[in-house]
């Protein structure tokens, strides 16, 4: 990866900062909501409005670093 980050990272996954393969942030190991306007939500704006509250260890195409 040649990004350089202050992302924390256990077991090769995101615990706390950005995943950039499924472009969501991820406090605590689990997916943050996204903060899109409501209208945007609804047309499906982005990865962080369907998963969040998914534990990023268990979601398919995670970034593993």
């Amino acid at each position: 990866m040649t990004r350089s980050s202050r992302d924390e990272v256990r077991e090769g996954y995101v615990r706390n900062g950005y995943d950039y393969s499924l472009q969501v942030w991820v406090i605590e190991g689990i997916i943050r909501v996204c903060c899109h306007p409501v209208k945007m939500k609804k047309e499906g704006c982005c990865n962080g409005n369907g998963l969040a509250g998914r534990r990023i260890s268990s979601v398919f195409g995670a970034e593993k670093r």
